[in-house]
């Protein structure tokens, strides 16, 4: 470039798509979300079209091969396209997120029958969610927690109730994978229960004060009957066998979100500061752009952007090197490095990026705070999705491993 030159000063305001998203077509679709992603916010207006538009492109089987009725896209794809749909609206990414769990916990034994049934459905469109989380019982996310659920025989079949919380996007899904105490076994199962069944009821009155699209709330079955072959147990780690954490995908995939969400704060960032028509009579330039204070705040947001993409990244290489031997003798050893990778980057993310959310309302000045342009929703967000899984706790278990070679928790959130 010659001296003097300048890049298209829009270019950096406008979504920088992924290579993937643009090659399935989404980029379109992305731009819409982002566009409304504000009003849908102060209007608290559910996101039942925005979920049933990506349901209708292949969204929630682009995992599955061709064949299958997928796109056949690799683990660190899913996550870039994670990533834009959060910059776009992190609520539409969130309710996504056990359902692609659902796809990979199931891709790993596509021959067991209920597994075959839910790869089926996902090749065709539908929708997983979740319900497992209960109010009460032991510690959060420990092991062994009987469910307060319950599963009745009725006749050649059975029916379950319980009530469930956090049901972050079942209000959106066509399916919910449930657990609950098998009453005749003693045992914990899980049962595949359709969101219309009878009896199920899906109560949208989650309180948070961030993510408040998500339907976040509470989940009740009122005698639901259950079929058979609806009905699954999660296989168990035979004795001796290497422990591979479960549950790092969760943790990888909210960091995602968050890393989604500051590159919406860096393209807010921009367009606040190109679009002020004044500046302050003591500043030192005539327009906002000029002024080297805003410009230093501008490249703090970008550079801070860039580490925790980084960082994130780095996270989901991790994690797919984890899954893609998970059959090899260094199994459990690469498991443990992903887990750790996980804790860091939420470490790093969950802090930094509640700074860059603060930042934004500092390079607009007044002009930023108007509740039409929901600016503070970044904060909001970022802060409700990283409260799943408190950092603190995570600092002190990754310097215990660095320090004295401590293995991460075996339950939940690692």
């Amino acid at each position: 470039m010659i001296q003097g030159q300048t890049l298209d000063p829009g270019a950096a305001t406008r979504p920088d798509w992924s290579p993937v998203t643009r090659r399935l077509g989404l980029d379109a679709l992305f731009s819409d979300f982002a566009e409304g992603a504000a009003a849908r916010d102060v209007a608290r207006r559910p996101i039942f079209a925005e979920t049933a538009a990506l349901k209708a492109r292949g969204f929630g089987a682009v995992r599955l091969s061709r064949e299958a009725g997928g796109a056949g896209v690799s683990v660190p794809e899913l996550f870039a396209l994670t990533r834009d749909l959060a910059s776009a609206d992190p609520n539409i990414a969130h309710v996504f997120r056990n359902h692609f769990f659902a796809v990979e916990q199931h891709r790993q034994t596509p021959d067991a029958p209920v597994s075959a049934r839910i790869l089926a459905l996902a090749g065709e469109g539908r929708m997983f969610g979740n319900a497992v989380s209960e109010a009460g019982g032991g510690p959060a996310g420990s092991l062994g927690q009987v469910p307060g659920a319950r599963l009745l025989r009725d006749g050649a079949g059975y029916r379950v109730s319980g009530r469930k919380i956090y049901s972050t996007g079942n209000m959106y899904a066509d399916h919910l994978v449930a657990s609950a105490l098998d009453e005749t076994s003693g045992r914990t199962v899980q049962v595949l229960v359709s969101t219309q069944a009878p009896g199920v009821t899906l109560d949208d009155d989650w309180t948070g004060f961030g993510q408040r699209l998500t339907g976040s709330g509470t989940t009740v079955f009122e005698d639901v009957a259950v079929a058979p072959e609806d009905l699954f147990a999660l296989p168990e780690r035979a004795e001796g066998e290497p422990h591979l954490y479960g549950f790092t995908f969760h943790q990888v995939y909210l960091t995602v979100v968050i890393s989604g969400i500051v590159t919406r704060i860096l393209q807010d960032a921009l367009a606040l500061v190109r679009g002020r028509s004044r500046n302050y009579y003591h500043a030192l330039a005539e327009h906002p752009s000029g002024e080297p204070e805003i410009q230093a705040v501008i490249g703090r947001i970008a550079a801070h952007r860039a580490a925790i993409l980084a960082v994130t990244d780095r996270a989901v290489a991790a994690l797919d090197r984890a899954w893609a031997r998970a059959a090899e003798p260094d199994a459990e050893a690469l498991s443990i490095a992903a887990s750790i990778a996980a804790a860091e980057a939420k470490i790093v993310t969950d802090e930094v990026a509640a700074t860059l959310a603060s930042l934004l309302l500092d390079v607009g000045s007044g002009s930023a705070v108007a509740t039409e342009r929901a600016l503070d929703r970044h904060w909001r967000n970022l802060k409700v999705i990283a409260a799943h899984n408190p950092r603190i706790y995570k600092e002190r278990v990754v310097g215990d491993h660095y320090l004295n070679g401590a293995l991460p928790p075996t339950g939940a959130f690692f």
